[in-house]
């Protein structure tokens, strides 16, 4: 009797550790593939020019990934959120109240008004490793205006006027939740192509 119960027990034991308990899970997008949260589900659309694709979270956001040559960079394009008063005139409802929250400048004439643009630029970013490349990690400076994610800036390539392969992945105005949960999905990125 006492081996019947050992037997049962170690089989028990072996079902009960062989359940997959995990949160998340891995989505495969062929050159790479990340861990995520089990809820979020996998995104694809056509690119013209370079491989996209992306994931929707369970708050129902849109996270896009664009690798090829042409992937964008954030933090290249210095936008700052100062606007004129007849720009400013012309937003929504939701785009004015979404701007009550975040530090921005209303000028009289864009072109002839002195500010700092330092002081208003719309995304700030961190250096940090993701297998075996250095990415830039960008969030927007006030929290759910903008993208967050990584870029980095060649996968493949050569100098600065050769072809390189580039990943930007983004998503729009997320949540802190999300953005944490986007930041820690995007640190598991395996390159099965590009590190071995």
């Amino acid at each position: 009797m006492t081996f019947l119960r050992k037997i049962l027990f170690t089989t028990i034991l072996f079902t009960l550790m062989s359940c997959d308990k995990s949160d998340n899970k891995t989505v495969n997008y062929g050159v790479f593939e990340i861990t995520v949260p089990k809820k979020w589900s996998k995104y694809k659309i056509k690119g013209i020019d370079s491989y996209v694709g992306g994931l929707i979270t369970n708050k129902n956001d849109t996270l896009i990934f664009d690798l090829g040559w042409y992937s964008p960079d954030l933090t290249k394009n210095n936008e700052v959120l100062v606007f004129d008063k007849s720009e400013y005139s012309e937003f929504t409802d939701k785009q004015k109240k979404q701007l009550e929250k975040v530090k921005h400048l209303i000028v009289d004439d864009f072109l002839n008004s002195k500010y700092k643009p330092q002081d208003y630029l719309k995304y700030e970013y961190h250096l940090d490793s993701i297998a075996c490349f250095q990415a830039k990690f960008i969030k927007p400076k006030n929290k759910g205006f903008g993208a967050s994610g990584i870029y980095i800036d060649s996968l493949k390539g050569g100098g600065p006027n050769s072809n390189k392969t580039r990943l930007s992945f983004y998503g729009n105005n997320l949540s802190d939740s999300i953005q944490n949960e986007f930041f820690k999905a995007l640190k598991s990125l395996k390159f099965k192509k590009y590190c071995k």
